[in-house]
């Protein structure tokens, strides 16, 4: 039997976003910016990949008052984003 248990390490500009975008308590209806949500999913595993890329987006303004798009996320990419996967 094979063991895929994998870590995955980012950087620390990564964590210092991962930490500004995504807080301990999963809320189903907050929005993250989609982009940043995309690229950190990046490596990670296949089935979140997919996930990912059925992500709804959703027009949204950031702290700026700049639009962009936005994204709700599910509980199983917020658990991989927070480390607990």
């Amino acid at each position: 039997m094979k063991n895929f248990n994998m870590k995955y390490v980012i950087t620390e500009r990564q964590q210092i976003i991962l930490e500004k975008t995504i807080n301990e308590q999963f809320d189903s209806e907050r929005l993250y910016p989609k982009d940043e949500i995309i690229r950190l999913l990046k490596n990670a595993p296949r089935e979140l990949k997919h996930i990912a890329k059925n992500l709804p987006s959703i027009p949204c303004e950031n702290d700026n008052g700049i639009k962009t798009i936005c994204t709700k996320i599910p509980e199983t990419i917020h658990v991989y984003l927070t480390g607990r996967y």
